[in-house]
This record gives C-alpha cells, sequence and structure tokens, in this order.
C-alpha cells in the first residue's frame, strides 16, 4: 500500500462508499476506503429476503450494538444493529425506501440554521443518485445508481391495509417520496433486479471504478493522526499489525452515528472531561460531540389471523426451498423482495405542521426478535413518532477501540413523546379495526384486548418498544458560533483542519422517516462540497403543506 492518498475515509457505510467513488471517478484523485467489516458479495446480503439472517447478534456483518439500559423502557436494554460489511447499514436494513418530508429539510436550514441544505437544495441530489422504477418527475428520477422500485403485486394483507387507512379516514397518497407524504401508501423499496440495492453495490461494484479507489477490508481504525491542529492521516489495525497512514488532503469520517464520535474521542477531539476520563490527551474540546443522539421508536400491534395469506407461510421448507429456487434461479419469487410494501404517515391532530406518526405494516407474524413464527399466520403494524424531542449520547466505554460505546438513546424522557407513541398505537388500533381487516382478525396478539387504558398502553410500551433503528445527529453540523454544532456546513469538524465527517451522525434533526435515503443525499452533496465543485442548482418543488 501507497504510505499517503489525496483522501482517506474511514467507513465503508452508506456515506462512504457514495463518497470513495465521487471523490475517485475522475481519476484525480488517489482515495483510501477502510472498512472494519468485510465483503458483501454474499447471497445472504445479495438477496432482500436474506436480511433475516444478517439482522441477528451472531451475524458476522452486524456489530449488534445495545443500549444502555433505558430508564423510561423498564430498563431495558435496546438492539442497535449497524452494518459491519461494505455498504454499512444499507447492506443489512430493511430496504424501506423513504426520503422524509420536505418540510424536515426546509427546517434544517431555517430552525437548525443549516443555511444550503433546504429541501430546493437537497432536492437534485435525491434526484442525483434515484434510479426509480416508474417515469421520473420534478421530484423523482430514473437515471441514478441506486435501484428503487414499487412492489405492484401486493399480498391481500397489504390491500387490506391501504383499503383500511382510507375507511379511517385518511388519504391514500401515490408517492410519499413526492408532492404528498400524509396519508396511507405503497412503500418504495432500495431493491432492483431481485438485488438488495446497497451504496456498495451502487458505488464500489462498478466496472468503471477508477484505479485509483484503493478498499482495504478487515481494518480497524483506532484513531485519527494530528499534528498542529491538522488531520494527517489515520492509524489502524489489520490481521494483527497497527499501520499508519496519510493523506494529503483530507480525512474523512463516515463510520457512522456510533463509530465516528468513538474513533474522534479515541483520537483526543471531544468532551474534554470523557476524555480525561478514559487517560486520553486533548487534543481538541469538542464539548457536543456525542450529544443530540437521536432515533426512531416504535411499538407494535400484531393480529393472528386464520387465514393462510400471510408470508409465513412461506416458511415451510419445501416453500423456502423453492423461493430460494426462484432467487438463485433468476431473482424472482418472494425473496426477491423486501417485507414492509405498505405503510402511512399520519398527523395526531390539525395542529401538527406535517406527518409526526409512522406505521411500517408486515404481512408477516412475528415471534420474539423479529424471528417469522413458521406455525401462525398475521400481520404486524409498527408505530411511532417521527420526531422526537428525546436526545441521547455516545460516550466512550473505555480507550480501547475495540469496545463498543456506550449508546444511551434517552428514549421517551419527554412527556410528548410519551403521548405521541400512545397516540400511535391507538391510531394503529383504529385502522387495523376498520372493516378492510375483518375477515383476517382472529386475536389480537400484542398489546392485546386487555391492554385498554392510557395506563395500560404505557405500561405496554414500556415492554415492547424498540428502535426503528434510524439513529442520527452525534456530530451534529450548523452555522458558525452555532454553539450545538461539531461541524460546520461543509461538515469540516470545528477545531481541526483537514478532517470531515460524513454520514447520519451529521444530521441536525431526525428526517420524519426511514433515514437510508438521507444519508446517501447527504454524501452526494458533500462530495460536491469537498471537490469544490459548482452546487447543483437548487430545484423548487412545491409540496402538500398543512396551514
Amino acid at each position: 500500500m501507497k504510505p499517503s492518498f489525496d483522501y482517506i475515509i474511514v467507513g465503508a457505510g452508506t456515506a462512504g462508499c457514495v463518497l470513495a467513488h465521487r471523490l475517485s471517478e475522475d481519476g484525480q484523485y488517489s482515495v483510501l476506503l477502510l472498512e472494519h467489516g468485510g465483503d458483501d458479495r454474499n447471497w445472504i446480503l445479495q438477496m432482500p429476503a436474506g436480511l433475516r439472517s444478517a439482522f441477528k447478534p451472531s451475524s458476522k456483518f452486524n456489530y449488534w450494538f445495545k443500549t444502555e439500559p433505558q430508564a423510561h423502557l423498564n430498563g431495558r436494554r435496546i438492539d442497535q444493529p449497524r452494518g459491519k460489511v461494505l455498504g454499512g447499514s444499507s447492506s443489512i436494513n430493511g430496504m424501506t425506501f423513504l426520503r422524509g418530508n420536505p418540510q424536515d429539510y426546509n427546517d434544517w436550514a431555517t430552525k437548525d440554521g443549516c443555511v444550503g441544505w433546504s429541501f430546493a437544495e437537497c432536492l437534485p441530489y435525491f434526484k442525483k443518485f434515484e434510479r426509480r422504477d416508474g417515469a421520473a418527475n420534478k421530484f423523482r428520477s430514473n437515471t441514478g445508481v441506486v435501484g428503487v422500485k414499487t412492489q405492484q403485486e401486493l399480498n391481500p394483507l397489504n390491500l387490506a391495509f391501504l383499503q383500511a387507512g382510507q375507511q379511517a379516514g385518511h388519504e391514500l397518497t401515490d408517492d410519499v417520496n413526492g408532492f404528498q407524504q400524509e396519508g396511507v401508501s405503497r412503500f418504495e423499496m432500495s431493491v432492483e433486479n431481485g438485488y438488495r440495492s446497497s451504496s456498495a453495490r451502487a458505488y464500489l461494484h462498478l466496472p468503471n471504478n477508477s484505479d485509483n479507489l484503493n478498499v482495504v477490508t478487515g481494518a480497524c481504525v483506532t484513531r485519527v493522526l494530528t499534528e498542529r491542529g491538522r488531520a494527517m492521516g489515520v492509524e489502524f489495525s489489520k490481521g494483527g499489525n497497527l499501520n499508519k497512514i496519510f493523506a494529503t488532503r483530507e480525512v474523512i469520517l463516515s463510520a457512522g452515528v456510533f463509530g465516528t464520535p468513538q474513533i474522534l474521542m479515541l483520537s483526543g477531539i471531544g468532551p474534554e472531561a470523557q476524555l480525561k476520563k478514559h487517560g486520553l490527551s486533548v487534543v481538541q474540546h469538542v464539548p457536543q460531540l456525542g450529544e443530540n443522539l437521536q432515533d426512531h421508536l416504535e411499538a407494535h400491534i400484531q393480529v393472528e389471523t386464520d387465514q393462510p395469506v400471510s408470508l409465513n407461510r412461506y416458511l415451510k421448507p419445501h416453500l423456502m426451498t423453492w423461493a430460494g429456487l426462484q432467487w438463485f434461479g433468476w431473482k424472482g419469487g418472494v425473496a426477491a423482495v423486501n417485507q414492509c410494501h405498505v405503510g402511512a404517515f399520519l398527523r395526531t391532530d390539525s395542529t401538527v405542521s406535517h406527518p409526526n406518526i409512522q406505521f411500517h405494516f408486515f404481512p408477516i407474524l412475528f415471534g420474539a426478535n423479529w424471528i417469522p413464527d413458521p406455525h401462525k399466520n398475521g400481520y404486524r403494524l409498527g408505530a411511532g413518532p417521527l420526531r422526537p424531542e428525546s436526545r441521547g449520547t455516545v460516550r466512550l466505554a473505555s480507550a480501547n477501540p475495540l469496545d463498543a460505546p456506550l449508546i444511551d438513546p434517552n428514549y421517551l424522557a419527554t412527556d410528548k413523546d410519551k403521548t405521541e407513541i400512545r397516540q400511535s398505537i391507538k391510531m394503529g388500533r383504529e385502522l387495523l379495526a376498520q372493516a378492510a381487516f375483518v375477515p383476517f382478525h382472529r386475536r389480537e396478539d400484542l398489546p392485546g384486548m386487555h391492554v385498554q387504558t392510557d395506563a395500560e398502553i404505557d405500561a405496554f410500551i414500556r415492554k415492547d418498544a424498540s428502535s426503528a433503528y434510524h439513529p442520527c445527529g452525534t456530530a451534529r453540523m450548523g452555522a458558525d458560533g452555532d454553539e450545538r454544532a461539531v461541524v460546520d456546513l461543509q461538515l469540516k469538524l470545528n477545531g481541526v483542519q483537514g478532517l470531515r465527517v460524513v454520514d447520519a451522525s451529521v444530521i441536525p434533526t431526525i428526517p420524519s422517516a426511514n433515514i437510508n435515503a438521507c444519508v446517501f443525499m447527504l454524501a452526494e452533496k458533500a462530495a460536491d462540497l469537498i471537490l469544490e465543485k459548482q452546487a447543483l442548482p437548487p430545484e423548487a418543488a412545491p409540496y402538500r403543506q398543512n396551514a
């Protein structure tokens, strides 16, 4: 390996793969991409239905972090899986493709002070990476590199969900990533031609990738090397050897919402008291690093049915074999798509500016730890608030890079968050009680019909609620002078030259949806900032707003 590169990118997750390709594609700059995990070219990751195999504690593709005991969730430690593989969490996630509401990004620019990150300025970057299986319009593109599709043939339970939503008084919206997010709708998936559309597949495994891009897997970055206030390179271990490599232009951290603050703190960059607690020399006091952790929490309603209409029926050995043959043979069948094809974005009342509740609907009956039950049929609705007030932290557990950080999302720390998740359960029950679901309803498995009062619902939530796996915000971006900011609006780390952060860490306020599409956009926009290219022209697209 060369002793130096123009750019060193730490972490080959959603953002890191985008940057690796964009910074190296014209051959002008040499780029080193370091990934702690391994290669993603494994059928478990490529097959959309394989996500359950990657999404478990024993998977080599998954860090499977746990939170600290959550005070408002009966002291439970909540699962926080993160991808440990090329593509990062885009290689193990549920592939539900959602941008969030345009108002989210306008709020970034106004309420959060992130000028340059309004929806009009982000929209061209959403469109840049998107290859939608459908017509292009002012909101959508079909010429990008990340394949996106809508499931056209819906399971009877999915059809019932869309019908029941309208019976409950909600609108049916054509495209939640377009003009109108609010309503019940089909959800898109980051899947194309039967393959998962991960960041690695879209950006790394390209036949025309530049020879200037070097990808190293199995590399655990232990710290950023600094000298006189500037990032000079990184130290990493691989195969039992400790290596140092240098960057002539920039070091870019894309190690994720947990990994990025951990590496920075191990490098002496972060809250001074935290660094000294673990015997680390202070290179730069950054008090807000590791603060502002946000995540979506959801609780679950589950109904058992007597009818063999749910995806559980495919768990019979002969049908699993057939599904596998279809996928390996021609990338078709039930294994070639994800499992969440419909859902909803709703408001709890008319005073809310834009949807503050999200439903994920699954035509599957699950057992413990999201393992489908092969002996029963049913359906599940995940329901939760979209813009939580609760804020948590990421801290070092020790000065050992192999020790997982201390993750404390501080879920349900405010009355508003508790009220909204309770309201989401009530709204979800109302939807599932509509006439469209009557033919399928046998019994409510979760919460169970014995749970009726607010106090009983709250107790159920404390027992059941789990992460929707959208953590972000631990290296918040902000304008100059914003004491909350860790990076500036060009994503440069405050106080250290030659060092940027480009991943979900920099998100100031969580978008009102799953966040993977947001991170793709953010990385595409960051690539132009890093290369000092003219930003893509803003695109003003009117969207549904409530008075």
